[in-house]
């Protein structure tokens, strides 16, 4: 049975999405587990990370090929007309990446559905479809307190919150700790566990970074990841293919330390997340 981890974080440009994608990667290449990603924010970035251009493409143009499919509530009538069930496995929902780890892609679409009437749909379908498939299923959770939101933190068993190291990032930790202890588990009953924070993007030589790490480690003791991942321009051009060949920081074989970093990070996720 797979454990379901979310990665999120209220503040936006932290290297969320490019933790999780090199997390999961990671945790399917160096551990050799079975992986999903699942992209529930609508700006699509763990999607645009993972596929090319030209799948791209095809996805904007058929959007029941991704986590809209199986939210969207016409694709359930049609489903129940046909005389399937209403969680009927949509064809061609999960795609490879490289042969290594499986995602499920992410579309705009997804802002036009009311999620608001279905905030279990993604943790039922992931139970009936997905659940037993793999070892790990990873949900890229939008940057914000949203209906998106409230759905990947039901959906999933446990949370890892990416952070960078300055001040609004530390502001959205506890926000987003009041949010699950009010709404997640005061409103739903939803019991998730706190992996803990991943320090991402480091410059250990500025002082912001050593004065928001104190504050962790006074605030947040048993929470800090020993390992980080340090601010590398090569994982910014590891997007652009005429840059970098290698997007995978796993696969950036010039950068040992870097590796070696992402590789320790996956282990340790595993052990405090007893994946």
């Amino acid at each position: 049975m797979a454990k379901t981890v979310a990665f999120i974080n209220m503040k936006g440009g932290v290297g969320k999405t490019t933790l999780a994608v090199n997390m999961a990667y990671a945790l399917a290449k160096v551990h050799g587990k079975k992986v999903l990603l699942i992209d529930i924010d609508p700006q699509m970035n763990s999607t645009q990370y993972c596929l090319s251009q030209e799948a791209l493409t095809q996805l904007v143009e058929e959007p029941n090929r991704t986590i809209f499919g199986f939210m969207n509530q016409q694709y359930q009538v049609k489903a129940t007309l046909k005389k399937y069930t209403q969680d009927e496995p949509l064809e061609n929902l999960v795609i490879n990446v490289d042969g290594v780890f499986d995602i499920v892609a992410s579309h705009m679409k997804l802002m036009e559905i009311n999620l608001d009437q279905r905030p279990y749909k993604l943790r039922q379908y992931i139970n009936n479809h997905f659940a037993s498939k793999y070892d790990v299923i990873i949900l890229d959770c939008p940057p914000t307190i949203s209906e998106y939101t409230k759905m990947g933190l039901l959906a999933a068993d446990s949370y890892v919150v990416p952070m960078k190291a300055d001040a609004f990032s530390m502001f959205g930790l506890p926000m987003l700790q009041n949010y699950i202890d009010s709404h997640i588990y005061g409103e739903f009953g939803h019991e998730i566990n706190f992996i803990g924070i991943i320090l991402n993007m480091v410059i250990p030589n500025r002082l912001i970074y050593k004065k928001v790490k104190e504050k962790l480690k006074n605030d947040w003791k048993d929470y800090i990841f020993m390992n980080e991942i340090p601010y590398r321009e090569v994982i910014v051009k590891g997007l652009d293919d005429e840059l970098n060949k290698n997007k995978y920081i796993v696969d950036m074989t010039a950068e040992t330390e870097l590796r070696k970093n992402i590789e320790e990070l996956s282990l340790e996720l595993i052990q405090r997340g007893r994946l």
